[in-house]
């Protein structure tokens, strides 16, 4: 049996974390750990771009609403809602 593929988006809006100034969203695939959570697989980047919200006191929500569009337009659907973690957010996602 063959595990399941499982992405997730990273939304970082830790200015300290980018190499520019604005929020960036980023695509990686996942593989489950030994106690089946799911975690980052490491490997390239399966799609990443950077929104128009700043990350120094930009709107979060903003963010996540221009993130979730650029997914669509490149193929992607953001399932469930978007979780906190120290950078920023994460959610997972799947090709459309």
């Amino acid at each position: 049996m063959t595990a399941a593929t499982h992405f997730t988006a990273w939304l970082t809006t830790t200015a300290s974390a980018l190499d520019q100034a604005n929020i960036d969203i980023v695509v990686l695939e996942d593989e489950q750990n030994d106690d089946n959570d799911w975690t980052s697989k490491g490997g390239p980047a399966l799609f990443t771009a950077i929104t128009n919200v700043p990350a120094e006191d930009g709107d979060h929500d903003k963010a996540q609403n221009e993130a979730a569009d650029l997914l669509a337009d490149a193929g992607w659907t953001t399932v469930g809602s978007w979780d906190a973690v120290d950078s920023g957010y994460i959610v997972t996602v799947e090709r459309a």
